[in-house]
Order: structure tokens, then sequence, then C-alpha cells
């Protein structure tokens, strides 16, 4: 499957095209030695969730991105690399995963790109007052991150996640608003998207 079989034509470069071909190798490759995804994954399998991932491009628009609960990168760094002009926190707890994190930036010559060791919760007591935007897939607690979009810590949640864990964040706040899209042949995900509209973010 190409990568940019759900982008509109002409909104990657075939730089980041590119790019995102090498971190699908890199990723394969690592995983060969180190479980960061499922064993049984193909090059086919991973296209198509970096092709979901860059879905969430389109509806975001902080300039500082933190993708909570990062993984392997899937959605972190296909981001980053769609975005250059964007900041890029990749936060995990997993240290064999923060390894490969930080050794794919380096491979791929990412300079906009960081990583969090450590839970979401301490990544984001320096982010206070920051118009930030957090991004996650299959975050197993989005109330958590939504809660940062209530208390106007962050402007905007971009998250992919079932449909029934979307339907639990109640808002009942006049200044925020919520909103889902369908993702393309998946009846079991959704693209949510929490913002502050209030005045002062």
């Amino acid at each position: 499957m190409h990568l940019s079989c759900w982008e509109e034509p002409g909104s990657l470069t075939g730089f980041v095209i590119m790019n995102l071909e090498a971190y699908i190798d890199y990723l394969l490759a690592y995983n060969e030695k180190v479980n960061l995804v499922s064993k049984k994954s193909t090059r086919e399998n991973i296209a198509v969730l970096v092709a979901e991932s860059l879905l969430l491009k389109k509806h975001i628009s902080a300039s500082r991105l933190i993708d909570a609960g990062s993984g392997g990168g899937l959605l972190g760094l296909p981001l980053a690399m769609a975005f250059p002009g964007k900041r890029m926190v990749l936060v995990e707890t997993i240290h064999k995963k923060t390894t490969f994190l930080k050794l794919a930036i380096r491979e791929l010559k990412l300079e906009n790109v960081e990583v969090w060791d450590g839970p979401i919760q301490e990544c984001m007591r320096r982010e206070k007052g920051c118009a930030a935007a957090i991004v996650s897939r299959g975050f197993p607690q989005i109330e958590i991150l939504a809660d940062y979009v209530f208390k106007k810590i962050i402007r905007e949640l971009v998250v992919i996640t079932a449909p029934l864990k979307a339907e639990k964040i109640k808002i009942s706040m006049a200044n925020i608003r919520k909103t889902s899209y369908n993702i393309p042949s998946r009846d079991n995900l959704i693209i949510l998207k929490l913002e502050n509209v209030s005045r002062e973010t």
C-alpha cells in the first residue's frame, strides 16, 4: 500500500514519503531483534497504520505536538515528518521503546523531535500555559488527556480511538468543541478532536 493513499494529491512531498518509507524499513528491521510491534506485522500493515496517522494532519493547528504513549512512533514520527515546522515530543514510559525512538530520530535526521522518557503526567507539568496539542493512538484512558483541554493546559486533543471510548468523554463546558471523524474502512476506530475555543487560547 502506498503511504499517500489517503492523502490529498500533492499534500506530501516526495522527500517526506521517502522518509516515511525509511521509517517503516527501520522499524521492521529493529523489530526483528526487539519486539516493538507484533512479529506478524507486515510492511503493508505498518503502512496502513502510518497512513491513518497522517489523517490527523488536517485536524491539528497547534505548533507544538505531544504524542502520549508513542510506542514505536507510529503516530508521532509520521506526523513529525509531515510537519517539519512543528515541534514534536514523543512521550513513552517503556525503556526499550524510548531507546528505539531516540535511535530512529537520529537515523531519520529529524531535528524537530524529542523523546520524554516517562509518563504523560510528568511531561505535562512543564506544558502549563503552552498552546500545544496532544495526539495519541489507543491511549488506554483518554479522559486523562481530555482533562488537559478542560483545564486549558493544551489547546487541542486529537486522538485515534474506539467510538465507545469517545462517547465516555462528556462535554459540559461551552468553550470546548468535540468533533469526531470516520477513518476509511474502519468501523472500530475514529478520530476524536477536543478543542478549547475560548478567547484566551
